[in-house]
């Protein structure tokens, strides 16, 4: 690759998840964000926990790299920084204090990195680049977008991470002074999340939100119990508040809120007040109209606390008829089915459930709102791009279709369409200056990107796991074979093997068949001592005249 300015992605483009976005100029490479993509078909379950960027470009030009940016605390754009680092260790970090109180828990076993905390007027300096900050709204504290400048030629590029503008008392805001002083002064690129470029309008207030879980609470005759985001820490703050206004107690239960409390109180974010909190213990000797119970589960994860609440298997107590349950959240990653599989089970122990964007509830006039998004929408979207009023234009942070809608916004404010590149991962913007003047191209050139799988924390790439789905393609199909040698080859004898199937054929009414088998294969292990030509002897021999070959598994004492 030449000495040109080079922004692409190493994920995040048409695709929802691991982002990690690259900005290259001669022998400075700086990284945006490095985060996971859950996966939810049912091929990969139990073969791959999620997807992570492939590093193989940044293991080449390692020297080259100077600093990872995070723009916010979210799994998609921080989940694969402990890969990013087994990689490459000693990569400088670069964060807000709450993402870096995150970035902490996560990599707690990598003492020797060196974490770095920005604010909103630091600027960090490397010999091609100096980076700005700017805060932005969104569903998790400490978020911010960044001015990335080159020294030399002064291009400017504006990345707005997630964002989206709440003018309400609740979180951090969007900070407009910035981004319209800075386009005053003039953005050559920006790239602007695109997650919501599909919906009208402006995405709802947070403290509308808010306004509606104080009606429920303050309206409800028993327990209240309630589920979020972990990280949607504004939420729970003011419903530490209602609770305080109800005169209820708060019992948090889940792993996940209880670590968030711990980096809310290590960063400093707000005053925890103990007093409002129980402990779940408590909770069958407190009125039930006395109890606030914050849980985990939103996404209708199996072993969530709410999906054991539901199956009334959660040690201590059960949810029980009178109850209210609150999911101020809406399903992601096709949760839907798993979500309504819950809610049936709560809905036959006789709870009353409230649920976002589900039409008119009985008990109120208007539509139950109980979730809004950390992204913003078409109008607002339309307004970055007015505030900033960039030369070029890249959306970033979406599926295809977000992407692609998100250029039309752009077109909409007057932006050339030649000068807007919808991208996948792996393509090239690549800036050339003639006579002074800079433009924007897509490159000849391309990143090759290979999927990469997260499987028990080790990385499985793409050839290994399309062996692994075979694997399990075809047990489902014809079941399983396993050869087992407890003693092989003891003092130079070989002992008839253990023979087990399952899926395959019915052990008990072909004892015999099996018997003969164990000859069979001893014989040839007299005659051949070679364990692995042993499963092509099975294949070819013994299943011969099988329609469906079984998978076959043969396990010795070594």
């Amino acid at each position: 690759m030449n000495k040109n300015l080079k922004i692409f992605a190493l994920g995040g483009l048409c695709e929802i998840g691991k982002n990690c976005y690259i900005i290259e100029k001669e022998n400075d490479i700086i990284i945006v964000d490095c985060g996971i993509k859950f996966i939810n078909d049912p091929n990969f379950i139990n073969l791959a926990d999620g997807i992570i960027p492939d590093f193989s470009y940044l293991l080449k030009n390692k020297e080259k790299i100077k600093a990872l940016f995070i723009t916010h605390g979210h799994e998609d754009h921080v989940g694969a920084i402990s890969f990013l680092l087994d990689a490459i260790p000693f990569i400088p970090i670069y964060g807000s204090k709450f993402s870096i109180s995150l970035l902490k828990q996560k990599i707690k076993d990598k003492k020797e990195i060196k974490l770095n905390i920005f604010e909103d007027d630091s600027i960090i300096t490397t010999n091609e680049f100096k980076i700005f900050f700017f805060r932005v709204t969104h569903s998790i504290p400490g978020s911010f977008g960044l001015m990335i400048e080159t020294n030399k030629d002064k291009t400017r590029i504006i990345l707005t991470g997630d964002f989206k503008f709440d003018w309400s008392e609740i979180g951090e805001k969007t900070d407009l002074f910035k981004l319209a002083d800075w386009g005053k002064k003039g953005i050559d690129l920006l790239l602007s999340d695109s997650t919501n470029a599909e919906i009208e309008g402006s995405t709802p207030s947070e403290s509308k939100v808010i306004k509606v879980l104080e009606n429920i609470i303050l309206e409800a005759e028993k327990r209240v119990i309630i589920t979020s985001f972990s990280s949607n820490v504004y939420r729970l703050k003011k419903v530490i508040d209602i609770a305080k206004k109800s005169k209820r107690k708060i019992v948090l239960l889940g792993s996940s809120l209880l670590k968030m409390m711990k980096i809310i109180n290590n960063a400093s974010l707000w005053k925890i007040e103990n007093s409002i909190f129980l402990k779940s213990s408590l909770i069958e000797k407190t009125p039930k109209n006395k109890l606030i119970i914050f849980c985990t589960g939103s996404q209708g994860e199996e072993k969530a606390v709410l999906s054991r609440l539901a199956h009334q298997i959660y040690p201590g107590w059960k949810i029980e008829k009178g109850d209210s349950v609150i999911l101020t959240s809406s399903p992601i990653m096709d949760n839907d089915a798993k979500i309504r599989l819950i809610n049936n089970k709560l809905f036959s122990s006789g709870v009353e459930i409230y649920e976002n964007s589900k039409g008119f509830h009985e008990n109120y006039k208007e539509r139950v709102l109980l979730h809004s998004s950390g992204h913003a929408c078409k109008s607002d979207l339309k307004l970055m791009l007015t505030l900033v009023n960039p030369k070029y234009f890249m959306p970033f942070h979406g599926d295809f279709r977000m992407l692609n809608n998100h250029s039309f916004l752009a077109e909409e404010i007057g932006i050339p369409n030649d000068r807007i590149f919808v991208f996948k991962n792996g393509e090239i913007l690549e800036e050339e200056i003639e006579k002074n003047e800079k433009k924007f191209l897509k490159s000849k050139e391309k990143i090759i990107i290979e999927p990469k799988y997260i499987f028990e924390k080790k990385t499985i790439d793409n050839k290994n796991l399309q062996n692994c789905i075979e694997i399990k393609k075809k047990m489902s199909d014809s079941g399983i074979l396993m050869v087992v040698f407890y003693n092989k080859f003891k003092e130079n004898v070989i002992e008839k093997p253990y023979i087990f199937t399952h899926g395959f054929i019915n052990m008990k009414k072909n004892e015999n068949l099996i018997n003969e088998w164990k000859k069979i294969i001893k014989d040839f292990m007299i005659k051949n001592n070679e364990l692995n030509l042993l499963e092509k002897f099975i294949e070819e021999k013994i299943l011969k005249k099988w329609e469906k070959k079984p998978l076959i598994k043969i396990i010795y004492n070594k």
